[in-house]
């Protein structure tokens, strides 16, 4: 890993770069998959899933679909302009991701059940953290499984001080710029106690955020949200002790859950997905498949920009 970490670094900094490259025949609109369910009243169930970022990452890039945030928007708005859609279920499975892009679909998610007048319902899969909790936020209930892994809240931001290691390989790197700050945060370098001193300021006020997002859509009492701003992971009985979620089950049961809130005794349960995608139960995935470079090409990218993360990072 130390050796694939380098090239990646030496070629990002050499001026190399990943080229789009648009394969095959060109993307198609969404279709609709009936997976259980009868009656003319439909429940719509969409993803978060994965590490949550404003574009591609990794291997995804070579696919047909969308990054997240437009893939998710254009399910929500299938979903907004069909008049039979009584609910939503959002299914979440992410240890987080970017600040900007949980943001934005934590106000997806929240502007759709207000603007569409109808229940939303977050179902946490295997993990809701950090990014994947604050997406969740945007929902009337949130609902953990019972093996889900809950929390995280908080920001991270970490740099790669990879200084020493080129004096030793006796790599010299010579800079011109135009004012003192110009290289701020560079990992060529140690960082100041300023640059420090400017990060955490950004990251203590993001963590603000974050907590009061949570103030507003839970009812958390003040020493389960002081505990819950230590950024640990909790399970779901935990989350639910400390009224993170507001109850345990399947996905069925958060399906089961929008057709009493939404007061309709039967209702289909619709995915959307591309022509010739698989969709044969509530359970099926709709991220793509090659995830393989998404952690290697994140830490890159951290090595070289100042970033700011709401996501978990054990």
């Amino acid at each position: 890993m130390r050796y694939v970490l380098t090239a990646l670094l030496i070629s990002a900094l050499s001026g190399c770069a990943f080229v789009k490259v648009n394969v095959g025949s060109e993307l198609k609109g969404l279709e609709e998959r009936v997976v259980s369910g009868k009656g003319r009243a439909k429940i719509v169930v969409i993803d978060i899933s994965g590490i949550i970022s404003m574009d591609h990452l990794g291997l995804e890039r070579f696919g047909k679909e969308p990054p997240m945030i437009p893939r998710l928007q254009e399910q929500l708005n299938a979903a907004g302009a069909d008049g039979d859609v009584v609910g939503l279920v959002v299914r979440i499975d992410s240890p987080g991701g970017s600040v900007t892009a949980s943001d934005i679909l934590y106000h997806a998610v929240k502007t759709f059940g207000k603007e569409k007048g109808v229940p939303v319902v977050a179902c946490i899969m295997d993990k809701g953290l950090s990014g994947g909790y604050y997406a969740a936020l945007g929902a009337d209930e949130i609902m953990a499984h019972s093996t889900s892994i809950v929390g995280g809240v908080g920001v991270i931001s970490f740099r790669f001080d990879i200084s020493e290691m080129l004096e030793t390989w006796g790599v010299r790197i010579g800079t011109v710029q135009s004012g003192p700050k110009k290289d701020f945060w560079s990992p060529l370098r140690s960082g100041t106690p300023e640059e420090n001193a400017v990060m955490q300021g950004i990251v203590d006020r993001l963590n603000q955020r974050f907590l009061q997002i949570i103030r507003e859509n839970r009812s958390l009492s003040p020493a389960s949200l002081e505990k819950v701003a230590e950024g640990g992971v909790f399970d779901a009985a935990a989350a639910l002790d400390l009224g993170l979620v507001d109850g345990i089950g399947y996905l069925e049961d958060a399906i089961s859950r929008i057709r009493k809130l939404a007061g309709v005794s039967e209702a289909r349960v619709i995915l959307y997905r591309r022509p010739g995608a698989l969709a044969e139960s509530i359970y099926a995935g709709s991220a793509p498949l090659l995830r393989a470079l998404s952690n290697v090409e994140l830490g890159v990218a951290e090595m070289l920009t100042p970033s700011f993360r709401y996501q978990y990072l054990p």
